[in-house]
């Protein structure tokens, strides 16, 4: 691999390690059910909690390590060759489609239990 390779690989590495922490990170600040206050019988009042800017900054990681590494191997919007004609092309496109797939999964549940703690 070449250097510029590397260097890609290594900043995506880093956001997707620093998307993981952060997320990790959200999960052990939420706000639990005992830290919930009765202030009145039909309101709640909820302390403040990190959980909800440490779920967005997770997601907005993983978003820029998705954008990175999509415009660096040059999927669909910048791509070579439109039709792959061996193997490995073939191999390339199918990872490609299971990588937004995932992507799509665990920014929604990012941002779902982001906004759960808002």
């Amino acid at each position: 691999m070449d250097r510029k390779g590397v260097m890609i690989c290594g900043v995506v590495g880093f956001l997707g390690l620093l998307s993981a922490a952060m997320g990790f990170a959200a999960e052990a600040n939420r706000i639990k059910a005992s830290e919930v206050l009765s202030a009145k019988p039909p309101q709640c009042d909820y302390p403040h909690s990190p959980a909800a800017a440490l779920g967005l900054i997770a997601a907005l990681t993983l978003i820029i390590a998705q954008v990175i590494i999509n415009m660096a191997t040059g999927c669909i919007c910048c791509r070579r060759n439109p039709h792959p004609s061996t193997s490995s092309g073939t191999i390339a496109v199918i990872c490609f489609i299971l990588s937004w797939i995932t992507f799509a999964i665990v920014l929604l549940l990012l941002l779902a239990a982001a906004a759960l703690n808002s």
